[in-house]
């Protein structure tokens, strides 16, 4: 075995092999985020947190513009992210509701799924569905930082999952800055400051958007459930953990 010399007459071992243990292998789930989302992997995590599990994340650039428009061209983003996830992802969570409102929540998860293949993607439109279905829930006040194409879009779409958009609220965030930007407390005091009417559930919609934190306070406060896209995400990961 080759010798090093240390110094004061000292000499070490190297090339040595030593035996180490392994843990047991555990679900890896994948998350696919915005460059410039901030909160969706803490909040996810959060969720998740008592599960067995681990969470790899990769991220995708911004488009250049937060429209329907911008964001129905980030196909082959996440087609790249996808592909750069491990193959030891069984479960990908796709945290943009936006780009599933553009792309299509079917097309997007055709090409997460092409791009990863043995994995099962998991996007923010399908995931609140099934929250809301989960909580017998049809008639829902919608709340979004969306330009207006957006939001009337992702409307249409819990629509044909026969969730009825009965009230909405658009947060405006100011130029220059991003969801992830916009600080609790106002989206509590937006919501506080609504009518809302007669409503099952709030949906709040953006995986950026920090609600984790708000979720015991609105519940108590409207007295109905409060589905955000993480919670959901969330959820719908949890859902399918159960059949792995």
């Amino acid at each position: 075995m080759a010798k090093t010399h240390l110094g004061d007459g000292r000499t070490a071992d190297i090339d040595s092999v030593v035996s180490v243990g392994v843990e047991a292998a555990r679900p890896v789930i994948g998350l696919l985020a915005l460059s410039e989302d901030r909160v969706v992997a803490g909040e996810i995590g959060t969720f998740l947190a008592s599960r067995d599990i681990e969470m790899l994340a990769t991220r995708v650039g911004m488009p250049p513009a937060l429209t329907l428009d911008g964001f129905g061209h980030m196909g082959e983003a996440f087609r790249r992210g996808a592909a750069s996830l491990s193959t030891r992802c069984s479960l990908v969570a796709v945290a943009c509701a936006s780009a599933a409102v553009a792309i299509g929540p079917a097309r997007l998860t055709e090409i997460v799924e092409g791009s990863l293949p043995g994995a099962t993607a998991v996007e923010p439109i399908s995931a609140s569905v099934e929250s809301l279905t989960e909580r017998s829930v049809e008639r829902i006040a919608l709340v979004t930082p969306y330009a207006s194409e957006t939001h009337q879009a992702l409307a249409g779409l819990l629509e044909k999952g026969r969730i009825t958009v009965a009230a909405d609220l658009r947060l405006r965030v100011p130029t220059g800055y991003v969801p992830s930007d916009v600080a609790p407390a106002s989206i509590y005091e937006a919501i506080d400051g609504a009518e809302f009417g007669n409503v099952e559930a709030l949906v709040i919609s953006c995986t950026a958007l920090s609600t984790a934190q708000l979720l015991e306070d609105l519940e108590a406060h409207l007295r109905i459930p409060v589905v955000t896209t993480n919670r959901a995400l969330a959820e719908s990961v949890t859902r399918r953990l159960e059949h792995l």
